[in-house]
């Protein structure tokens, strides 16, 4: 090769330590297991971070080699490559796969063990080829199951095994597991109400019994704490930057009409709440937590624009010139990195609310408050582009926050909301 003056051997040494390093992040990443169903967009972003952990190596190993890289851009535009050949070559593996799925190769052979309720399931596998399986034979439990899978086995040969019977004994699914072991079958079953109930499971031994953990979140442990500091790092930055503003919002406040400057009241849950502040926006005899004001929201909760226990009300009176402007750019919640600071709110999670509308939450709602509220989150970037978003529809996306924690998602609401905020501003409507 003429590019830098690489001989074939120093191009064959870089492929030769890269590329088994390269394959072994993808392997670690997920790219290689069998899922006819992953998303391509997910796809894409463990590309990214592979190629970029790949590429770091020979960073480390060649960077500061002038002789072998006389011109470091070469690193950069190897990661720009390697991104884009592998993101388009994963593109056409996927539909490649798929396409053959549809056409029914590749399918893995399944049988079902059915129930009273298990029809649904059967439905849906046979309707969706993309899913990856066959269903070979649908069987009840009885006395010769076990004789027929093995069978089946023999002569039509059988990949996996669906336990679909909520009913079924613990002996007789013990039976099953055995046979599927002793044969060479994956064994798959449907777990119970309780099991499904959360998504994050763990497995454990206490002496000598097997045990399931469930976790209403997978924040926790260095989780945590990683989150913890990046909301006081945030906070600190923020109560820094804003104190300007501060002043600024407390002057225009006072001059507009008379009053507190802040508005607080307590929030959360019965079981964790606090004393929760934010700028005034209403006229203060009329703001929420007083008498007139209880009294005159009552009287309004009939022009309520959302269904649930949350009331939200459009054109409402009694918010303030200076309100408006405050509640449209969001600046009367710039006091809650003061929250966020002490380890009351952190900077993402679920909304935060009333006491007194929390009370009216169905029980499946309140697992919202396995963790802290937030300052932004998944409902409320969602409401800027759909501000009649139905309640129901906000503590299901509060609810897949709590299930479904990263620090990626994290970093993705942040960046989301800060693009709203500057680059495209929410119009405010009550």
């Amino acid at each position: 090769p003429v590019i830098f003056d690489l001989t074939y051997f120093e191009y064959f040494r870089l492929i030769v330590i890269a590329i088994p390093f390269l394959l072994g992040l993808f392997a670690v990443s997920g790219l290689y297991t069998q899922k006819s169903t992953r998303s391509f967009v997910r796809e894409m972003g463990k590309v990214v971070l592979a190629v970029s952990a790949g590429l770091m190596l020979v960073v480390l190993l060649f960077f500061f080699d002038q002789h072998l890289f006389p011109s470091r851009l070469i690193i950069l535009m190897a990661w720009g490559f390697s991104i884009v050949t592998v993101i388009i070559g994963r593109g056409l593996l996927l539909f490649l796969q798929r396409n053959l799925l549809a056409k029914g190769v590749g399918l893995h052979r399944l049988v079902v063990i059915v129930g009273e309720n298990s029809s649904p399931i059967v439905d849906e596998i046979e309707d969706d080829s993309r899913l990856g399986y066959e269903i070979v034979a649908s069987l009840k439990y009885g006395p010769y199951a076990l004789s027929q899978i093995e069978k089946m086995h023999r002569t039509e040969r059988i990949d996996e095994l669906m336990q679909a019977d909520s009913n079924l004994k613990n002996d007789d699914v013990l039976s099953l597991v055995t046979l599927c072991e002793q044969l060479g079958i994956k064994f798959n079953y449907l777990p119970t109400i309780l099991e499904a109930h959360r998504t994050n499971i763990e497995t454990d031994v206490i002496g000598s019994l097997p045990v399931i953990r469930l976790r209403p979140t997978p924040l926790d442990g260095w989780g945590k704490v990683a989150k913890r500091v990046m909301d006081i790092v945030v906070a600190v930055i923020g109560l820094v930057l804003f104190a300007p503003l501060f002043l600024l919002i407390s002057l225009a406040i006072r001059f507009d009409t008379p009053g507190t400057i802040f508005f607080h009241q307590r929030r959360g849950s019965s079981f964790h709440s606090f004393e929760f502040y934010k700028f005034r926006s209403m006229h203060n005899e009329m703001s929420e937590g007083t008498e007139e004001g209880d009294r005159i929201r009552r009287q309004m909760e009939e022009r309520n624009s959302r269904r649930g226990p949350f009331v939200k009300i459009k054109d409402d009176p009694r918010v303030t010139r200076v309100g408006r402007f405050l509640r449209r750019t969001k600046l009367d919640e710039l006091p809650q990195f003061w929250h966020v600071l002490r380890g009351q709110m952190s900077l993402v999670g679920p909304r935060i609310h009333m006491i007194s509308e929390v009370e009216k939450f169905e029980n499946k709602y309140k697992r919202i408050y396995t963790i802290k509220p937030g300052a932004t989150g998944l409902a409320q970037i969602n409401q800027f582009y759909n501000p009649e978003l139905s309640f129901a529809d906000e503590v299901k996306l509060d609810l897949f926050y709590v299930e479904n924690w990263s620090v990626r998602l994290d970093l993705y609401i942040i960046a989301k909301t800060l693009f709203l905020l500057f680059v495209r501003p929410p119009k405010a409507d009550y």
